[in-house]
């Protein structure tokens, strides 16, 4: 496996805590049952997650026996997603990604290599470990024949036929995965656009910027993407490579937004629109797009009434936090509010903290270890008024408003906010 992509599949994946999941597709599938081997971890306890876009869902936690061996099922509501796991032992560096795609005989035991898994009964990951070999050989043979030819005058030279026959195999490789139907040949297309791989050899680095851009804006299937563990690095790719366009960057937008018809799907990238715009102090490019892709208040707007029950009130001056119990990320950033707590009340920041949870049990347990007084939640999830009336596509997320009412801040991490 050519060592970037190695570095890429392996390592960024953790970095970003990927974990991907997902392509709903038609029809009831069985649930999937996994199977663990892996020696050198007995009695420990291992953990499989998969990810929505920058979301992370815990689905499987269990113990292995003596032996090192478990096995778990995926919750039905699962059966039938097709994405990347993540199979992790906390107390131990193991870490293994692998492709699910409902493939009843998954099983996967310890590698030699760290990181990596040996696999049986999966079409997918056998595809994939291939597609990996087969593109490293090439660039590793393309590489050395270019070297060796580098130094012969002459263009009809055996390195120079190697030259051409190697940049042949390469295209018809691509031609290949272009063509496959497997997930697999989706993650390498991506590996490939994150690593800089142009679409032949010899592409030079300018092009490659173009062709980046193209593939993410153009050809990317955002459900590919949205369970791939590749969500914003992909993005953060797409906004480098239009080189700060505003008009490029919002007709992007628009062009990515009108593909997708899946709610939440289109609620995560408007999401991540949002974050990276304003991180970037292009907030204006927001209002140009326009209700008809936004619908939250932007900053300098002002900000909507709370709604408690039958009535409502404006956040002057206030921090408000949507969160959700169970989510990792929303769990870590209250953390870090509660430390900071006082530092806001020092300035006279009121904190409002709702929630998106359904059942009032598992509020009343997440809220009871809050500060502050103002800890709402009206148990209908996302399409909660508060939720709906401030754009919530995605948690935690953190909302500034002024003495006047008026929105002057939209944050993901809280040290955002605190730097």
């Amino acid at each position: 496996m050519n060592n970037k992509i190695r570095y890429l599949f392996s390592t960024s994946v953790l970095c970003i805590g990927w974990v991907g999941l997902l392509l709903l597709f038609s029809g009831g599938a069985l649930a999937q049952t996994i199977e663990i081997d892996l020696p050198s971890c007995n009695y420990l306890q291992y953990v499989f997650t998969l990810k929505q876009g920058t979301a992370r869902d815990t689905v499987a936690v269990g113990r292995l026996d003596s032996v090192g061996k478990a096995s778990f099922t995926l919750p039905a509501s699962y059966a039938s997603y097709c994405g990347v796991g993540n199979l992790s032992v906390p107390t131990t560096h193991t870490s293994i990604n692998m492709i699910i795609n409902g493939e009843k005989n998954l099983s996967v035991k310890e590698d030699s290599e760290p990181d990596s898994g040996i696999f049986s009964g999966s079409v997918e990951n056998a595809y994939l470990q291939e597609l990996f070999s087969r593109q490293s050989r090439i660039i590793s043979d393309y590489n050395a024949a270019m070297n060796s030819a580098s130094s012969t005058a002459s263009p009809f030279s055996v390195h120079w036929q190697q030259v051409s026959e190697l940049k042949a195999r390469y295209s018809l490789l691509r031609k290949e995965m272009k063509e496959s139907s497997l997930y697999a040949a989706r993650m390498v297309e991506m590996l490939g656009c994150l690593s800089g791989m142009g679409r032949s050899l010899d592409t030079h680095p300018d092009s490659i910027v173009v062709e980046q851009h193209r593939f993410v804006s153009q050809e990317l299937d955002f459900h590919d993407l949205y369970t791939s563990g590749f969500w914003q690095p992909m993005l953060q790719l797409w906004y480098e490579s239009a080189l700060g366009n505003d008009s490029l960057l919002l007709n992007d937008s628009k062009h990515m937004l009108d593909k997708i018809t899946d709610i939440p799907l289109r609620r995560e990238l408007t999401q991540s629109f949002i974050r990276m715009f304003s991180k970037y102090g292009k907030d204006y490019l927001l209002a140009e797009l326009g209700t008809e892709y936004l619908t939250m208040p932007l900053n300098g707007q002002p900000a909507p009434e709370i709604v408690v029950g039958d009535s409502s009130f404006v956040p002057y001056l206030s921090l408000i936090v949507f969160y959700e119990t169970g989510c990792g990320n929303c769990h870590y950033e209250l953390e870090q509010l509660k430390k900071n707590y006082k530092l806001l009340t020092d300035n006279g920041i009121r904190v409002i903290s709702i929630a998106a949870d359904i059942g009032e049990e598992v509020h009343a347990e997440t809220s009871a270890g809050l500060p502050w007084a103002d800890k709402l939640c009206d148990y209908k999830g996302f399409d909660g008024a508060n939720f709906r009336n401030y754009g919530i596509v995605g948690t935690p997320t953190f909302i500034l408003t002024d003495k006047d009412g008026i929105v002057r801040g939209r944050y993901a991490q809280l040290k955002e906010l605190l730097k």
